[in-house]
């Protein structure tokens, strides 16, 4: 509606605790940006089941959608999540394989490096600690407003995925 988008600070997940209590997790892109989504890629046993993501900013507009039944005229909110996907998990990786999830940004140069999903889509926030022994890397993004001013440019070359 009047070609605007709007920009918001942060997301907040409700989910249910292991101990099936209620929670919430706030997303915002300064200080805790990971998320994770279900991969659809559960029918396979060796696929794991989450894509991880990192939150570069939250947008909503308001839309007009033409292809739902109902009125047409009248406009909606939608909600959206601009994201830097990061790889799926580079080796074997879980409780059998006594090792946590490993995972990487993907090269600006795939197609699948960046994207948009629905907030409602997110399961939670992810933890995802940086590989330190393996350094730090600038190949994969040039200088970018996906990344913080603090990392000069750079990203960790790994992630393990916090379980």
């Amino acid at each position: 509606q009047d070609n605007k988008i709007f920009r918001h600070h942060r997301v907040r997940v409700n989910y249910t605790t292991y101990d099936v209590r209620r929670a919430q997790d706030s997303i915002n892109p300064r200080t805790r940006r990971d998320l994770m989504v279900l991969s659809d890629n559960t029918s396979h046993n060796d696929v794991h089941p989450y894509w991880y993501a990192r939150m570069i900013m939250v947008f909503h507009a308001n839309v007009r959608q033409r292809n739902v039944t109902g009125p047409t005229g009248q406009f909606c909110r939608m909600d959206f999540i601009w994201v830097r996907w990061y790889s799926n998990p580079i080796d074997r990786c879980g409780w059998a394989a006594k090792r946590l999830p490993r995972v990487r940004f993907l090269p600006q140069d795939d197609p699948k490096a960046f994207g948009f999903i629905d907030p409602a889509d997110v399961v939670r926030g992810a933890h995802l600690i940086p590989a330190f022994h393996h350094g730090r890397t600038g190949d994969l993004l040039p200088p970018s407003i996906a990344r913080q001013e603090a990392e000069n440019n750079e990203d960790w070359v790994f992630y393990y995925v916090g379980m």
